[in-house]
């Protein structure tokens, strides 16, 4: 039996990515299905969406592994410069103007480089997430506490971006692509760029042009998803779980995979010379178990997938 597990939805603006599961939960007559990553209501873009036993791979796209390819995303967008919004959007009210200095090609190229990661695997810099966020404060999410006119503070974190290009740019509008790590806010960095300029910022528009290995061209219109349509655009266990390296069981281990008996399996991931990351454990092409090797060669047993 074949299992559903995802579909790459590409999200138009004007509507949450809540919004896209909620659309997606009346179509397919199911209440399992997860995102993979919050886009801002104005970006678009890629947004995989997991269901059923799907939903055991997102911890991978909302948790540090940066081994993985789902750690990295690649976005294109449009930084206008002299001005500042609320939100870093242009859904924010405007709350500060700056003139523009006179830019050439090698400032914009040389600021830009200023946050890429010189390769030595540490952060690129330090940014300070936007309270209009989805970040949580004692429960709450960060962007409904700010509404209600509380002080909002959040702590900086260290992010990572390995591409950040300039495109093109005119007068004030300037055009990019980056590749950065799970929890950067394009927004927030929108914002530094313009001060590493001289002047203020926000983000026009913003793209999700990939999410690890997934990019534009796997994605279907949201708008086009229909109850005839959708299920000739949901990808099955196999393939959703193509990001992950695999690991080989041999035939004596997978009844006791299936039971959760994985010392023995742990034991040879553990002596396999394997380097260390999240495999997928797999019996004839089938996935049937996620496992982790660390730094220190010790394995440990994720989660099980139901029988194929």
């Amino acid at each position: 039996m074949k299992t559903s597990a995802l579909i790459i939805v590409n999200k138009p603006a004007g509507v949450t990515s809540f919004d896209c599961i909620r659309r997606l939960k009346k179509i397919l007559s199911r209440r399992d299905l997860g995102h993979a990553g919050t886009l801002d209501r104005f970006a678009t873009g890629v947004l995989p969406i997991y269901m059923g036993e799907g939903l055991k791979l997102t911890r991978f796209f909302l948790e540090s592994h940066p081994k993985l390819p789902s750690y990295w995303k690649t976005y294109e967008g449009v930084i206008s410069l002299g001005r500042a919004t609320e939100t870093g959007d242009p859904e924010g009210a405007v709350t500060q103007e700056l003139p523009v200095p006179e830019l050439t090609p090698e400032k914009l190229r040389e600021a830009a480089q200023s946050f890429v990661s010189t390769g030595n695997d540490g952060p690129s810099y330090i940014q300070t997430p936007p309270i209009y966020s989805a970040k949580h404060v004692d429960g709450e999410r960060s962007s409904w506490l700010a509404r209600q006119g509380e002080q909002v503070e959040l702590k900086p974190v260290p992010v990572t971006l390995l591409e950040f290009t300039i495109l093109r740019h005119d007068r004030h509008d300037v055009f990019f692509r980056v590749k950065c790590s799970k929890g950067t806010y394009v927004r927030v960095l929108a914002l530094d760029f313009a001060r590493k300029l001289g002047t203020a910022g926000y983000l026009t528009s913003l793209t999700r042009t990939a999410v690890g290995t997934y990019a534009l061209k796997d994605t279907v219109a949201l708008e086009e998803l229909t109850e005839e349509n959708i299920q000739a655009n949901i990808k099955e266990l196999e393939e959703a779980v193509s990001f992950l390296p695999t690991f080989e069981l041999i035939a004596p281990e997978l009844d006791l995979v299936r039971v959760g008996k994985v010392v023995d399996l742990c034991a040879r991931l553990a002596n396999s010379g394997l380097a260390p990351n999240i495999y997928c454990a797999k019996f004839d092409g089938a996935p049937m178990a996620l496992l982790e090797l660390d730094s220190n060669n010790r394995a440990r047993f994720l989660r099980a997938f139901v029988k194929p």
